[in-house]
Parts: C-alpha cells; sequence; structure tokens
C-alpha cells in the first residue's frame, strides 16, 4: 500500500509549527508581545493550524478510497468514521477540560473541529468536486454575516481571549461561529482538504491538475488585494466583515484564502517531489517526518501539558490568587523558541522508544482501539 510521504512532511511540519507558535504564546505572550521576533513567530504560527485542518480533509479522503479499494463494507467504513468523529470530538472537550480548566471545556479547540469535520465531510465524500467547492464558497460567504449578528467581538475579552458560555445558545454560537475554531469558517479547510484529495487520488493515476497550482496562486493574490484596500480605506459595515485585514480571530476571508492558497500551494509541492515520480527513497527526514505524523495528536495534547501546567502549578504553588498569573509572563521570545525547538528534538526521542512499543497508550493508540 503506498504510503504518502507529502501527507506526512506536511502534517509535520503543521505540529511543529503550533507547538512552536504555542510555546511563545504560553511563554512569551505578554513579555514582550511588540517585539519583531514574536509578531514573526506569530504570524508564521498563523498557518499551521489551517494546514493541519486542510490535512484532516485528505488524508480522510485517502483513508476512505483505500478502504473501499479494498473492498471493505459501506457501513463499517461509516461506522468507523462515526466513532472516530465523535471520539476526537469529545476527547477535544476532555482536553479542554484538563489542560484549560473546566470553565474552558466550551472554548471549541481545534479539536472539537476536527471531530465535527469528520462527521460533516464523510456523508458529502460521493458529492461532486463542483459541488463542494460551491460549499465552501458558501461558507466564506455566509460566515461573516453570522458573525455580525451574533456580535462575535462582544464574545471575547480585552485580552483577546474568548469567554465561553455554559447556556445552549452561547455554547452553539461559540461553537458555530464565535469560539476559538468555530465551525464556520474553518470547516473550509478539511473541505478543501478533501477536495483536492478527491481531485489528485479520485482518478486510477495519480495527478496534479495544472488548474490546481492556479487556484492556489490566485487565492494567494486575492487575499493580498484584499488586505491591501483593507489597509487602505476605511471600510464600514458587513462590508468590513468581508474585505477584512489579515487576522486569526476571528478568521477573516483575506486569511482564510491566503492560507487555503498556501495550503494548496505546499501540497503540490511536497506532492510532486515526494509522491508523483517516485523520487524519494526512506532517509532519516522521512522517518522523522513519519514518526512525527504518526503521533501528531500525542504531541499536540503533550506539549501543552508540558508548557501550560508548570505556569498552573506555579501559580499555585507561590500562592497566587489568579492561576494563570503567570501566562505569557516568562520570558523572552527568544528563549521561548529555543525551547519549543528543544521540545520537538527532545519529544522526538520519546517518540522512537514509543514507536518501538508500537505506540501503546499513545493517543493515537487509545483512538484506534476505540473505533478499530
Amino acid at each position: 500500500m503506498k504510503r504518502y510521504n507529502s501527507i506526512d512532511i506536511l502534517r509535520t511540519l503543521a505540529i511543529i509549527g503550533m507547538i512552536q507558535v504555542h510555546v511563545t504564546e504560553f511563554l512569551s505572550g505578554y513579555y514582550d508581545s511588540y517585539t519583531v521576533l514574536f509578531r514573526l513567530s506569530d504570524l508564521v504560527g498563523s498557518f499551521p493550524a489551517p494546514l493541519f485542518t486542510f490535512l484532516v480533509g485528505l488524508s480522510l479522503f485517502v483513508s476512505v478510497n483505500r478502504q473501499e479499494v479494498k473492498g471493505v463494507v459501506s457501513t463499517q467504513v461509516a461506522d468507523r468514521n462515526l466513532r472516530r468523529g465523535i471520539a476526537i470530538f469529545f476527547f477535544g472537550l476532555l482536553f479542554a477540560t484538563f489542560i484549560w480548566m473546566p470553565e474552558e471545556v466550551f472554548g471549541w479547540d481545534i479539536l472539537t473541529l476536527i471531530g465535527a469535520s469528520l462527521l460533516i465531510l464523510f456523508p458529502l465524500r460521493k458529492i461532486g468536486s463542483a459541488r463542494l467547492t460551491i460549499i465552501a464558497g458558501f461558507i466564506i460567504i455566509v460566515s461573516p454575516i453570522i458573525r455580525f449578528y451574533t456580535d462575535y467581538h462582544s464574545h471575547w475579552n480585552q485580552w483577546g481571549e474568548y469567554i465561553p458560555s455554559f447556556e445552549m445558545q452561547g455554547m452553539l454560537t461559540g461553537f458555530f461561529a464565535n469560539g476559538y475554531f468555530p465551525l464556520l469558517p474553518w470547516l473550509v479547510f478539511p473541505l478543501s482538504g478533501y477536495l483536492v484529495g478527491k481531485t489528485c487520488f479520485g482518478g486510477r493515476e495519480l495527478r496534479i491538475p495544472g488548474a490546481l497550482l492556479l487556484a492556489g496562486g490566485a487565492l494567494i493574490l486575492l487575499s493580498l488585494i484584499m488586505i491591501f484596500i483593507a489597509s487602505t480605506f476605511e471600510l464600514q459595515g458587513l462590508i468590513a466583515d468581508y474585505i477584512a485585514p489579515f487576522t486569526f480571530y476571528p478568521a477573516s476571508t483575506s486569511f482564510i484564502f491566503l492560507a487555503s492558497g498556501i495550503n494548496i500551494l505546499l501540497f503540490v509541492i511536497f506532492f510532486r517531489f515526494f509522491d508523483l515520480k517516485e523520487r524519494a527513497k526512506d532517509n532519516s527526514f522521512l522517518i522523522f517526518c513519519r514518526r512525527y505524523s504518526r503521533y501528531a495528536l500525542t504531541a499536540y495534547v503533550v506539549h501543552h501539558a508540558v508548557f501550560v501546567w508548570p505556569l498552573l502549578i506555579a501559580a499555585a504553588y507561590t500562592g497566587k490568587l489568579y492561576r494563570w498569573q503567570y501566562y505569557g509572563e516568562v520570558m523572552p521570545t527568544a528563549y521561548s523558541l529555543l525551547l519549543s525547538f528543544l521540545f520537538v528534538a527532545l519529544f522526538y526521542m520519546v517518540i522512537i522508544v514509543w514507536d518501538k512499543r508500537e505506540g501503546r497508550y499513545s493517543f493515537e493508540w487509545f483512538l484506534r482501539r476505540l473505533t478499530g
């Protein structure tokens, strides 16, 4: 069975990028947030999450396609995907509870987005590429409208943090529009990943249509034009929510276009060099990427615990009344960046040992046990 090196490489880049931006935010987010280094780290760190969720859709297509080619009964394929989506969604709620404390359970992290995306994308798998593109376009169009009428910014505090709600209406608006990773518009990334998978892997032969390369470049160009207009003219009302500056919270239309274009171009580049022409042989780089890709979920959870829990413990130990007293106030960005890369290196050594034991008790192992 062919292994797609491009997916492993991109997932590794995504998880390392998320580790980098998270550690700098955890340790330096308020310490020197106005320095060039922090701003650069924050800018680069805007793209790993879109890439990670893009790969959710791409990997889903590859997985389902492989199972169908092997003759697995469609009901079994559906059942496995259903259990996997539900498991990841509720794992995301547990993750928020134990990492960020119970009051943040409905902050709607990336894991709840991934779980929900799997549940939504699977029923759409038989829809043609044109209709999937229309659905993605509709999401992009409707998302600013929903944010406008749900008063997005009223759900965030002055420190740029989402305020979770435990009321049904607040939970729903948070999940769909106002949380950290709301379904609208973030569903666009896994949807576009599935669409790219359908385009490249859906036929008898692997291929990269020229239109895909043009689409990626056009999205980037359109995004840059929107950013220029938004920064040059004072737009008002709903139009300002469409032609908006590059922002992660909320995910502005210019951000969606730019990140989507980058996702597509990165995939095209790595697919051409590591999959399409069979140039890639097993080497240390590919082995590194395969291992990190295989344990991406575990790396995501562990790096949060390693860098967040000590902040909470330190606040409790020193008698601080505010448990987040040290969040973002620990060290300069240069040091936190070094720590993030040190974690990547040390955790890889852990992965090597873990992999020899077939990943037993990793989060991927638990997911396989739950979903088959």
